[in-house]
Formats: C-alpha cells, structure tokens, sequence
C-alpha cells in the first residue's frame, strides 16, 4: 500500500505511485469509459481491444486480434482506418477524426472515432455511438428549419437581434413593410428601424432591456414609431421574446404596423367627441329640411290659389260679357257691343297666355321643350318686344333707355324663346317700377363657364335694370324657383310666379346663365348671358 494520503491522485503524482497501481488505475479507466477501443500497430496488426456496451459491432473482438485490420475490421472501418494509419505516420502528434454509419440488427447507427499515436508507436482507434446526438440534430435542424419557415412566412414583421441589439434576422413581411432587403439590415443596429430620436421614452426602455440581463420577458406589446426606407415614419406594436443559443441570447421582435388601427381610433375618437355636434347638427338640417318643405307646400298652395284666381278671373269676364251681350244685342249700341267682344279678346288672350305659361313649364320639366337654335340678333329680340309693350309703357310713363348702335349683337340662339324671356323680364319690372321711372338695358359682352361644363367660352347678353324697390336680399334666390313669389307678389302685385322660373329653364337649355341682384343704387339688375357659338355645348 502507499503510503501517500488518500486524497492525492495517481494522475496528479504518477511517480509517486507504482506501476501496479498505475497500470490498474489505467485499467479502471479504460472499462469505465464508455467507448470501443482497439490498439494495433503502425501495420495493421490488431493487437488489444476494450468492448463498448454502447456500440456493437457485428465481428467478435476477440476474432481480430492478431489478425490484419483488413481482414479483422468490417469493411467500413477498412479505409477509415487506413486512411487514419497514412494521416498519422506524417502527423504523429495529431488527432485523426471522422464519422461513420453502420448496420446493426438492421438499424443504421451513427460512430465518431479517433486515432492517436502511442508512445511506443502502437495507435489506438477510440469509437463512440452517437445515433443519439445525431438524432437530436437531426430534430433541432427540422425544428430550426420549421421556425425559419414559419418566421419567414409570417404576416407580422419578425427581426431577431443578439444581446448587442444587431440584427441577426429579417423576414419577408418586414421587407415588405420596411422596404429593405434582409442582406441591407444584417448585422446593422436595431435603431437603423427604430429611431431613438422617434421614441424618446421608448428607446430609454429599449437601451435598458438590452442592456439589462437579468430582463423580464412577458410579451406584451409596446407601442413606438419605426422609420421605413424611404424616411417615411409609422406607428407599430413591438412584441420581444427571448431564447439562448451558443453565441448568446437573441431577442426577437414580432413588428406589426397600426398605422391603419391608428386612423381608426382617431377617427372613432373623433367621432365619440363629437358625436352630440353631429347629432345637433343632423337635427339642425332636418328642421331646415322640415321648414323648407312646409315653405313649398304654403309656396305651392299660394301659388294654386293665384293661379286659380287668374284663371277665373278672365273666364268669368268672357263669359259674363258674352252673356251681357247676348241680352243686350238688340238695345245695344254698337260701340258698346265692341267692347264688350273687346273685353272678351282680352281676358281670352289673358286665358291663353297663362295657358301657355302651364304648358311651357311642363315642357320644360319634362325636357320635352324644342329649340331651333339660329344665329339671331339680340338687339333686334329686345326691339321688338319693346315694341309689343310700348301701349303698357306710355300708359305707366316709363321710359326704356336702350343702346342704339349699328353693331350686331349676334348669337346663336332660339329666337322666340330668348324673345319670350327678355319680356317676362320687362313684364316683371313694370309690375313693381313706379310711374314716371326709367328701364336701362345694357349689352355685356364676357367669358363664362356654362352649366355642365368646364371651359370658357365666349359670351354676351344683356343687363336690364330698373329703378324699383328692388327685390328683398331673402327673395333674391327664391324669385326664379317655381310656386315662390317674392314678397311683393304676396303683398298684392298679382302674379302666377311662372314667368321667371320658367325664364330661367329656358336660358339654362341654352346654357347660359340668368340671375338678378339689387344695384347698390337701387332697383334691380337682372342679367342674362348666353353662349356666341354653340359649337361644343
């Protein structure tokens, strides 16, 4: 026995131990090991084994001994091994190491072995089963390979960065939503995407986490503002997990952008904010909505009753002056018969205009109206009607002051239609123009856009003031609609309301335009301008 103490080790202090013990110190060691050993000469010639309960070789080892490797070896080991013997003879202090499979009880199993020079020459071969590590491999390259696969595919942006916030990791969606390719963003810094100067507070909770390694990972998602390629920001949601491999650990980052989700919260927000205004409003319009119909339905009576009274009125004078003349046709004088059939002509042109004055508006709202379009002289169309209402003219002394010149005011136009507008403008001034008074009547001449339109063309019309009451600034944009009358009418000038509306529709057919304004003078102005050529409309 030694009599060194028992905590002192053979391998620490050989020579202070015999070669007994050394060598069944050695010996324990060997049968401990877990590997397949042989020991054979520069050679070939197998001289010495150790079994391995962990690899099984389908040859006995006790058949190889003293035999040739080529002949006591499976074929598999053959030209590993001479390969291993040729390596070593040039590199005796080197290790020689290689993989190998091999059949056994039908199943292919995995080997490493390695091959070392002895001492005194002899080499060892040292072979180890490792089907089980090859099998976890195996599972950790499908598993890494599924997980690539997944992260690659994913619909959210996926970075994976180390412990130095570099990115390791970019995939399909974050190209997408970047629009960086991952080869642009390997090993650069996470803040490349992330701004810190974006994210004040964020980056201060960033910086911390990756520098903090006892962090706490719970997978809750933060909000921050990332930066594309092109220098564009947006809003994300910024997800972090954790894992361990050899190099260190890796922080991914699931990214998904919400700047749609954004929009919708503010305009939610802005919704839910002002909803009551929305409310007051929509309340507010349909009270509007409610006075204006009742304003037509009032309008429309009114203007139902109007026109009956001017459709009695001259019927009951025809038929009361045929009846008075039929009783009065033998005692009669002749100058009173004649006016009775003239009272007759009258209130019977009367019928007949407001008549007319139906029908043209129910042409016009069933677009049913026929133009003939020639080219025309406005100036000759403002004559001639002056000249049908010159009787009404001198009876009220109103005095039209008209441009006479030898210029032709030429357009294209309808000349009875244009005709029939320029006197229901003329009719409607002597209506409310007190006696003794003057009608101005200008001829304009300017570019305008024309209704259903979008380009200039050239224009000319006329502008016809008077030097009445003018209208009532509320009636202003009622005048030319149908059943509203201004207030004058309600006040006693008796009227159907039909003449301007129906003046309107016609200079829109034309395209042209038709509207009035008071003349800070007073009186009225009311302005009609039609296109010169039609070519286009």
């Amino acid at each position: 026995m030694s009599s060194l103490k028992i905590t002192e080790r053979i391998w620490q202090n050989p020579r202070s131990f015999s070669s007994e013990e050394v060598l069944r110190e050695l010996e324990n060691l060997l049968r401990s090991n877990p590997d397949y050993w042989l020991k054979f000469t520069s050679s070939g010639i197998i001289v010495d084994y150790k079994p391995s309960r962990y690899l099984k070789m389908d040859i006995s080892p006790e058949e190889m001994l003293g035999k040739h490797l080529s002949d006591g070896l499976p074929e598999y080991l053959v030209s590993i091994t001479l390969e291993a013997i040729a390596y070593l003879n040039e590199r005796k202090n080197q290790v020689f190491w290689k993989e190998y499979q091999y059949l056994h009880d039908g199943e292919f199993r995995h080997a490493e072995v390695r091959f070392v020079v002895l001492y005194d020459g002899y080499i060892v071969s040292t072979h180890r089963d490792i089907t089980e590590r090859k099998r976890l491999e195996a599972a950790f390259l499908e598993s890494e390979s599924r997980f690539l696969s997944m992260a690659q595919n994913a619909a959210d942006s996926i970075v994976i960065i180390n412990d130095d916030g570099m990115i390791q990791f970019f995939n399909k969606a974050a190209e997408r939503t970047f629009g960086y390719k991952q080869e642009e963003l390997l090993g650069k810094s996470v803040y490349f995407i992330v701004p810190p100067g974006n994210n004040e507070r964020r980056y201060r909770y960033l910086s911390r986490y990756l520098k903090n390694k006892n962090r706490i990972i719970n997978g809750m998602g933060r909000e921050l503002v990332a930066k594309r390629k092109s220098g564009d920001l947006f809003p994300c949601e910024l997800s972090v997990g954790e894992f361990k491999t050899n190099s260190g650990t890796m922080l991914t980052g699931i990214i998904r952008d919400i700047s749609q989700r954004k929009m919708q919260e503010a305009e939610i927000y802005q919704y839910r904010n002002h909803l009551e205004d929305l409310v007051e409003k929509q309340t507010m319009d349909l009270k509007i909505a409610k006075n204006v119909a009742e304003e037509a339905s009032y309008m429309k009576s009114l203007f139902l009753a109007n026109i009956s009274h001017e459709l009695k009125t001259p019927i009951h004078a025809i038929l009361s002056y045929a009846e008075l003349g039929e009783e009065k046709a033998n005692s009669a004088t002749p100058e009173k018969i004649q006016e009775y059939f003239q009272i007759i002509d009258a209130s019977g042109k009367r019928l007949l205009g407001l008549l007319e004055n139906l029908l043209d508006l129910a042409k016009l709202e069933s677009g049913k109206m026929k133009y003939i379009y020639e080219k025309s002289c406005l100036k000759d169309t403002v004559k001639h009607v002056i000249s049908e209402l010159r009787a009404i003219l001198e009876k009220k002394s109103v005095k039209v002051i008209f441009e006479e010149t030898e210029e032709r005011w030429e357009a294209e136009f309808d000349y009875e239609r244009i005709e029939q507008v320029v006197r229901n403008i003329l009719s409607n001034a002597l209506k409310f123009v007190p006696d003794h008074t003057n009608i101005e009547i200008k001829k304009i001449e300017r570019e305008f856009i024309p209704r259903k339109t979008e380009n200039y063309v050239k224009g000319i019309g006329l502008q016809i003031r008077d030097f009445g009451p003018g209208i009532p600034d509320e009636d202003i944009d009622k005048i030319f609609e149908k059943f509203i009358q201004s207030k004058q009418v309600k006040a006693g000038t008796k009227g159907t309301g039909l003449g301007l509306s129906i003046s309107r529709e016609i200079v829109n057919d034309h395209h042209g335009l038709l509207y009035a304004e008071n003349h800070e003078e007073g009186g009225a102005v009311f302005t009609m301008l039609l296109p010169r050529k039609r070519e286009g409309l």
